[in-house]
């Protein structure tokens, strides 16, 4: 069924509008202890954590930046790249504008990535990769959940703080 979705999903919203990412404009940021949004350290890894704390001005910035048209912003979300759950922050490198649709093929991925992390049967390097291959990929989440536990990447993530 989401294969089929996509199929029919991916013409539609590739010809104009993004389905990933763009890294050089979202590369992904983690929260740390100098963050004015820094609130904690979680998880048994003693994670930075920062709260939510997107203002309208920025989700506008980051919309004009990836060019979506006022009105189909309604269809949009301001997606944390690394979610705020597993260490991310509130910077305008580690926001983009996900559609609806593309954010229904992984409905559970972050809930996941995050009881992982929380319960520390992975890390946050593996947290956040697992997350960064799925957001940068057009596929569902079967192909992430098959995936072996601590399986490593041959790509290195490289974090901008």
């Amino acid at each position: 069924m989401k294969a089929l979705f996509l199929f029919l999903l991916v013409p539609v919203l590739a010809w104009s509008y993004p389905l990933v990412p763009d890294k050089s404009q979202t590369p992904g940021s983690v929260c740390t202890e100098r963050h004015s949004d820094f609130d904690e350290h979680r998880y048994p890894e003693k994670i930075p954590h920062c709260d939510r704390n997107v203002e309208g001005d920025l989700k506008t910035r980051i919309y004009d930046w990836y060019k979506i048209p006022r009105h189909e912003r309604k269809n949009y979300t301001i997606d944390h790249l690394i979610p705020l759950s597993i260490g991310g922050d509130n910077e305008p490198k580690n926001l983009w504008p996900e559609h609806r649709a593309v954010k229904a093929t992984r409905p559970h991925l972050e809930e996941q990535v995050h009881q992982e992390l929380s319960d520390g049967r992975i890390t946050q390097q593996q947290a956040i990769q697992r997350i960064l291959k799925a957001k940068f990929s057009t596929k569902g989440l079967e192909e992430y959940e098959e995936e072996e536990e601590g399986e490593e990447e041959e790509d290195s993530l490289v974090l901008v703080n």
